[in-house]
């Protein structure tokens, strides 16, 4: 059985890849290209029902914890989907979750599956350590 990617699946990946490469710019406009009009995103932390949403969110996240992500892993699965392995970085600059800055580092971790159709992410499933992240900058957390 070969492993060998295809064109579309090294496409796909290399798509993938430059949604990173926007979030760490802030180009956030440079996302739409990469998004169809229809992007569904399932991610259990944050309640983000559009493109224009997520932009808005991580420009948010971005102010408040100066983050880069760091791609741990990034590979073709199947069905036209990609998956992402991220740790990100950064440190507590600005007001989050309702606490002021605390000025302290801050990294989380986060697997991200994307499925891709006609060039275009569809759909986005993160599993992200928000729990952890919260804890770091100070959110008090049920014993």
């Amino acid at each position: 059985m070969s492993t060998a990617l295809t064109t579309v699946d090294q496409e796909n990946v290399a798509l993938v890849r430059r949604v990173t490469d926007a979030v760490n710019a802030r180009r956030y406009d440079d996302m739409d290209e990469l998004f169809a009009p229809n992007f569904v995103d399932h991610n259990p932390a944050w309640n983000v029902d559009s493109l224009q949403a997520l932009k808005g969110l991580l420009a948010v996240a971005q102010e408040a914890l100066d983050f880069r992500a760091g791609l741990d892993a990034l590979y073709a699965a199947d069905g036209g989907r990609v998956v992402m392995q991220i740790t990100f970085t950064g440190r507590h600059v600005a007001p989050i979750f309702g606490i002021h800055p605390t000025g302290l580092p801050v990294s989380w971790t986060s697997i991200e599956v994307y499925r891709l159709e006609n060039h275009k992410i569809v759909e986005r499933w993160v599993q992200a350590d928000t729990t952890g992240l919260m804890r770091q900058v100070g959110v008090l957390m049920p014993e």
